[in-house]
This record gives structure tokens, sequence and C-alpha cells, in this order.
């Protein structure tokens, strides 16, 4: 799940490919015209993948849209380092 722009998502694919080749499932805001923290961004997600809301986990470096996860049932960390994501992750057994 992304904020990039329709426009400028193709660019980005081919500076990193393995941005399409990783995930499953990608949604881009800018094709969908839904831009997190929406919560129908994160709806649409669950809806694709057929995952249940508190089956996810949403890591992200903003915390409205930490909140705009929160609020749609997914667990969520607010991102302030790769350390501390670390102790998150090992703390809810998922590393």
């Amino acid at each position: 799940m992304t904020n990039f722009s329709a426009e400028t998502w193709p660019a980005a694919l081919r500076l990193h490919p393995r941005l399409g080749e990783v995930f499953d499932v990608t949604l881009v805001s800018g094709q969908l015209g839904i831009v997190k923290p929406d919560r129908r961004i994160f709806d649409r997600l669950t809806e694709r993948t057929g995952a249940w809301p508190e089956a996810c986990l949403f890591i992200d470096d903003n915390a409205a849209n930490v909140a705009g996860a929160r609020a749609a049932g997914w667990q969520a960390h607010l991102f302030k380092g790769p350390a501390r994501l670390e102790r998150a992750l090992v703390a809810e057994g998922l590393l």
C-alpha cells in the first residue's frame, strides 16, 4: 500500500523493480483515488487479500497513517527506526 501517484508509480518501479515483485498485492493510492489514512484503502487491501483486519500489521512513519490503520482494525506500529521496529516485532512474536 503506497501513496504514490498514478503518474510516479511506473517510474518508481523502473528505479526499484523489486517493488513490483515482492508483494502479492500492491495498492497504489493514485490509481485508486484513495489515500492513506483513509480507512477505505485499508479495507480495500483486506478485501483483495482475504485477510482479517486484525491479522494485518501496518508499519509507517506517519502517525496519522498508523491511526488510520488502527481505526480499520489493523495492528499498527509507528516506525521510529529499525531497532525499535525489531524490538516491537520480537515482542509480538513476529521476528
